[in-house]
């Protein structure tokens, strides 16, 4: 995966995603700047009531001045609301944003993208690393440019009121600067290591948790402890260390900051004795002292919060700018309509790895309508001829067509939007039956669904279900068998209504008792598509129109199943033969 080289880079790229919202962000810092200036101005108003007021007796004036306290106290609340409603508006916005922009990116990555990936990994990008951006940018920026803004004016008044120890005062802040610096370059590494390890943990936990079923059968709950204890000592290690290098140095550097606070006694009695500095400046002093030096824990909090949000945005970049290899062509056009299901393999050489191919040479030629078996054994490339054929990968060379027309030249949502598939696992969503049965066609009507349940032998058991079709099935359809399951796949296929179908091993998973029900489902779901299904078993190769036989990720044959048997030495043949064999071994 590509990622920033340098951290500047990520930080950059991060208020760059603040622009959408920079009329809001500009608002609230409007706000920023007047409710910070109603902050400092209280400490001038003690000033002039010792000084002023108090020297000369004048009541009425200390009154005016109190009254004018009064007035700033509430309008630096008012403006502080303000502030903190447009901010946190944006935050959300931009956190909102952000995780559709990662999803839709994650959506419109190929299946190879996958197949190298953790989704517990990825979720937490989504979910913590967006969130650790948001703080920063919005809240942590606030805060900052907030901080920054007290520094800068304490500073300006504290030379106003007394050039000399102004001066004085603020100079230990030049070494906190040169501390902060050193510290994020001993950070930083190891909060970007901290951030690779939460994923690696949240990805194991997520496994875990899909897999507990597998873990508690095998008896693993001991070894799989261990290895998240692993795992979460190892965060827990880098996270001490970010913790050590912290209060190694935040110590010095708050050490430094208070030394600030003992020139600034020290220095006012001195030159208040000299005559060039007053009691009431003095006191002004005082009461600005916490908004000069206060902010340096603020400061380095912030700081802190910066290192994290720029490894956790590395990590959301890396997801951003991986590539895409699966896009829609800049001349890519829709399906031309009406679909006759015409599906053609030509010369089609492809590989996960481009340097060991699965697929060499196939071309096929498969008619609208027409019904194809793809038979052969494990790992030769059968399901994968319909994975380009749904063009989740794109061939390395040669073509797919479909119609005549290259799939790499046809929109690609057009083109899954024509193709029902039914594969050996199906995924149910923690929903309802119904909502399940909808998910290829949402506007399909309660009649349409119950058609298309009963075509596909499923309306039986969906009634029986204690809610019948509003029964919620559960994670990944956990309350169903597989048999059900399956049914309910072929009833979504029936449903979505596409002129081609693919089927991956729709009965290779299944109790027996299903498989007779699912296979009359299926044959009525194929009648009139062009359907391709890969399976093992010959139950649903005997119907077909044509069988293809797939050695080596070679074609090795392909005709009508009666041509192949009558062929003694047919590949077609021998399977036959063996699953006589076991057939009529199980009944001997």
């Amino acid at each position: 995966m590509p990622h920033p080289a340098h951290e500047p880079d990520v930080v950059r790229r991060l208020y760059q995603l603040t622009v959408p919202y920079r009329r809001t962000i500009a608002l609230g810092l409007v706000c920023m700047v007047l409710s910070v200036a109603a902050e400092l101005y209280p400490p001038l108003v003690w000033q002039q009531v010792v000084d002023v007021g108090l020297a000369r007796g004048d009541w009425t004036f200390i009154g005016w001045q109190i009254v004018l306290l009064l007035v700033i106290f509430a309008l630096g609340q008012v403006v502080s609301a303000i502030r903190g409603v447009l901010l946190e508006r944006a935050g959300q916005q931009l956190s909102l944003d952000m995780r559709l922009r990662l999803y839709d990116k994650l959506q419109r990555q190929s299946a190879g993208y996958y197949t190298h990936r953790r989704t517990g990994d990825l979720l937490a990008r989504l979910a913590s690393d967006v969130e650790s951006i948001q703080d920063v940018l919005v809240r942590g920026t606030d805060s900052v440019l907030a901080n920054g803004l007290r520094l800068i004016g304490v500073a300006a008044i504290f030379i106003v009121l007394q050039p000399t120890l102004g001066l004085l005062t603020i100079t230990p802040m030049v070494a906190v600067g040169a501390l902060l610096w050193r510290y994020n370059r001993r950070v930083r590494p190891i909060y970007r290591a901290a951030r690779e390890r939460l994923g690696e943990l949240t990805a194991r936990l997520s496994d875990n948790l899909h897999g507990m079923r597998v873990i508690q059968a095998f008896a693993q709950e001991r070894r799989e402890s261990a290895a998240i204890r692993a795992l979460g000592t190892e965060l827990y290690h880098e996270q001490v260390q970010a913790v050590m290098v912290r209060n190694r140095v935040f110590p010095v550097i708050r050490w430094i900051a208070n030394l600030g606070n003992v020139i600034m006694l020290a220095g006012g009695v001195w030159f208040i004795a000299l005559g060039q500095f007053t009691l009431g400046g003095l006191l002004a002093y005082r009461g600005y002292g916490r908004y000069f030096y206060g902010p340096v824990d603020d400061l380095v909090g912030i700081n802190d919060l910066i290192q994290r949000a720029a490894a956790a945005g590395r990590r959301v970049f890396e997801v951003l700018d991986a590539p895409e290899p699966l896009t829609d062509a800049a001349d890519a056009q829709p399906l031309a309509q009406p679909v006759r299901g015409a599906i053609t393999f030509d010369g089609v050489r492809f590989g996960y790895d481009p340097h060991h191919p699965v697929l060499h040479d196939v071309t096929l030629a498969i008619a609208p309508g027409e019904r194809v078996a793809i038979l052969g054994p494990s790992g030769v490339g059968k399901s994968t001829l319909l994975a380009l054929v749904a063009r989740l990968y794109d061939p390395d060379a040669g073509g797919v067509r479909l119609d005549g027309v290259d799939l790499r030249q046809v929109q690609l949502a057009g083109l899954r939007a024509h193709i029902g598939q039914v594969q050996q696992e199906t995924y149910l969503f923690n929903a309802s039956v119904l909502e399940n049965l909808r998910y290829g066609r949402p506007d399909a009507t309660r009649e349409q669904v119950e058609a298309a349940a009963r075509a596909a032998n499923a309306a039986g058991f969906i009634e029986a279900l204690p809610r019948g079709y509003e029964t919620i099935v559960g994670e990944r359809g956990v309350k169903l068998s597989g048999g059900q399951k399956q049914r309910i796949a072929v009833a979504r296929a029936f449903l979505a209504d596409t002129p081609i179908l693919l089927l991956d091993e729709p009965t290779s998973a299944v109790e027996p008792e299903s498989e007779a029900l699912i296979i009359e489902g299926i044959e009525r779901l194929m009648a009139g598509r062009t359907t391709l299904v890969v399976s093992h078993r010959l139950s649903l190769a005997r119907s077909a129109d044509r069988v293809v036989v797939v050695v080596d990720g070679r074609i090795a044959e392909s005709g009508r199943p009666a041509e192949l048997l009558a062929r003694p030495t047919s590949h077609f043949a021998a399977m036959v033969r063996a699953d006589s064999a076991f057939a009529t071994s199980l009944m001997s």
